[in-house]
């Protein structure tokens, strides 16, 4: 009973849609080659915004809009809550999404509350957390299917790597197929984005 059936909903749709139609490269990437894209979302958090305008244009389709029985003001806050989550995806946010989330957790040790006493603001700071969470949460996966991910992600990187070579301009982190190996990028993603984040969870 901590969230309502409407956060319930937006949380799931936000996890189905928060990726899609990625061109299969990184934001640091499409803003330093001056992309279509990051030309039109103005370089802030420009693949979240584009999964987000893809998907609520998906919905105007008479054929797609499951929320249709929804009233107004309870579409004006599904998709305030889905923006707000998507958003969170963005990993330049995620230093800041972790120290937001130590704050609330400390807040409600040192007031005696418990975690799951939550009023409107710390719900969607939470939903934002368990997006971004799920979004980096592969290494949870059993190792068959964790193999699998890891595997495309890094063609993934290493397909930008190639591209960025070709151009003459630095190669992103762990996106140069000479120079990185995929435990050791493996290792480097648990620990620097998922161990922290987990603990307070």
């Amino acid at each position: 009973n901590v969230f309502s059936e409407l956060e319930v909903l937006a949380s799931i749709f936000a996890g189905a849609i928060h990726d899609v139609d990625h061109p299969g490269f990184t934001n640091h990437h499409l803003i330093n080659t001056n992309s279509e894209l990051a030309i039109m979302y103005n370089d802030e958090s420009v693949l979240e915004q584009h999964h987000l305008a893809v998907a609520f244009k998906l919905l105007q389709d008479s054929n797609c809009n499951f929320i249709v029985s929804l009233n107004r003001k309870q579409r004006q806050l599904f998709r305030k809550l889905t923006i707000e989550m998507v958003l969170a995806t963005d990993m330049s946010k995620h230093m800041n999404i972790l120290a937001d989330l130590k704050t609330m957790v400390e807040a409600k040790k040192v007031a005696g509350s418990s975690v799951l006493t939550l009023d409107k603001t710390d719900r969607i700071q939470i939903m934002q957390t368990m997006i971004h969470l799920a979004d980096l949460s592969n290494p949870t996966k059993p190792i068959n299917l964790y193999n699998i991910w890891v595997k495309n992600i890094m063609e993934e990187y290493w397909r930008q790597g190639d591209r960025e070579r070709d151009l003459g301009i630095d190669i992103s982190p762990m996106c140069d197929r000479n120079n990185i190996t995929i435990a050791k990028s493996q290792v480097n993603v648990i620990i620097y984005y998922g161990t922290e984040i987990l603990i307070y969870q």
